[in-house]
């Protein structure tokens, strides 16, 4: 739970790194969603599981940690802007609900041992669920037209590209463009 929360305030204070372009967001970014996916689907039967309980619902902690991960893994490709968010953040909204209504079946009809737990999975899943949602609604647009507001030229380039993302003309300026803005800051030429 500490390791848990400690990556969900890394990953907030990365987003306020990268909403004021300051050096580091992306890595802290990777970093923390990174470190909260492995914490969900790999080790998802520890973090999940109530661990003063003898009787671990393992089947369960590991399914809710497969949903988790995939969302998070989507919102950090949305994020990033990598291609594959769309797939990912699909998948993870898509299970996110009936797996929030089985959570709800199930902190319902649970004793008062298990009710913590059901608890803890129907929170976080409801949260990843929204974040999710947000992220696969949100435009590529605006994150172009925020990422990129200090390189008007580069900003219009990608927004065509979101406009034919076949074209390959378009992605050959988007590749000179970035070779030029390497020449620029290191002062010599890439091979």
């Amino acid at each position: 739970m500490k390791t848990e929360k400690t990556l969900s305030i890394v990953f907030i204070i990365s987003l306020v790194f990268k909403l004021m372009h300051w050096p580091g967001a992306g890595v802290l970014m990777v970093l923390s969603l990174l470190g909260l996916a492995l914490c969900y689907f790999p080790l998802g039967f520890y973090f999940l599981s109530d661990k003063n309980f003898k009787t671990q619902n393992i089947g369960i902690s590991i399914v809710f940690g497969w949903l988790l991960s995939v969302c998070i893994i989507g919102i950090l490709f949305k994020l990033m802007y990598w291609p594959g968010s769309s797939p990912m953040l699909l998948i993870g909204t898509l299970t996110a609900v009936p797996l929030i209504g089985v959570a709800i079946l199930l902190y319902a009809k649970s004793t008062d041992v298990l009710k913590n737990y059901y608890k803890n999975l129907l929170i976080r899943t409801s949260v990843l669920f929204i974040l999710s949602l947000l992220c696969f609604l949100l435009p590529n647009s605006v994150l172009i037209n925020h990422y990129y507001s200090n390189e008007p030229e580069l900003k219009e380039l990608y927004l065509k590209e979101q406009e034919n993302p076949e074209d390959e003309n378009i992605q050959n300026e988007i590749q000179a463009y970035k070779a030029k803005q390497y020449e620029r800051e290191n002062g010599w030429q890439r091979n």
